[in-house]
């Protein structure tokens, strides 16, 4: 199996500290920032940070688009995850799959007037051979297109309400 990879990033309007809680806190915040892609959310364990285990179906599809179009829409596949969280170091959120070798680092860091850069990594093993050289950059992309949705939900939870 070949190891593949995704990331994302994105500035935050919120303190380093209250992204991280906020990321952290798997009972209330979190199942606010999944995606339509998220399915059969679970916290098993804890509920905050470290020692944390939480219960997902992750929809990956296969987007395959030619010259900007969408040329078909692909199989969405079903990945169940059981989601160990662990906080190795100061400003980083690691969770790993019980399951198979899926692991997602969230990192936080401060950027400055009120601003914190947020970056996910997710990476996992991926199909070999001549049929998986193909598949790989479908998958990357649907994994990469869902946590920047995500991260998209992490910015509107910090925005200020508009009047």
């Amino acid at each position: 199996m070949t190891t593949l990879t995704a990331s994302a990033m994105a500035m935050v309007n919120g303190s380093a500290e209250q992204v991280r809680e906020a990321l952290g806190d798997y009972q209330t915040v979190r199942p606010k920032l999944l995606t339509e892609n998220f399915d059969d959310y679970q916290v098993l364990v804890g509920g905050r940070g470290a020692g944390t285990e939480v219960r997902w179906t992750v929809l990956v599809g296969e987007a395959r688009s030619w010259y900007g179009r969408r040329v078909r829409r692909g199989k969405r596949v079903p990945w169940e995850c059981v989601m160990a969280v662990d906080e190795p170091e100061e400003g980083q959120l690691v969770e790993r799959d019980t399951r198979s070798a899926l692991v997602t680092t969230w990192t936080v860091r401060a950027a400055g007037d009120g601003r914190t850069a947020v970056r996910v990594l997710v990476s996992w093993e991926g199909p070999d051979g001549p049929r998986g050289l193909l598949r790989r950059p479908g998958q990357r992309l649907a994994v990469r297109t869902i946590y920047e949705d995500v991260l998209t939900r992490l910015h509107e939870y910090f925005e200020p309400a508009r009047t």
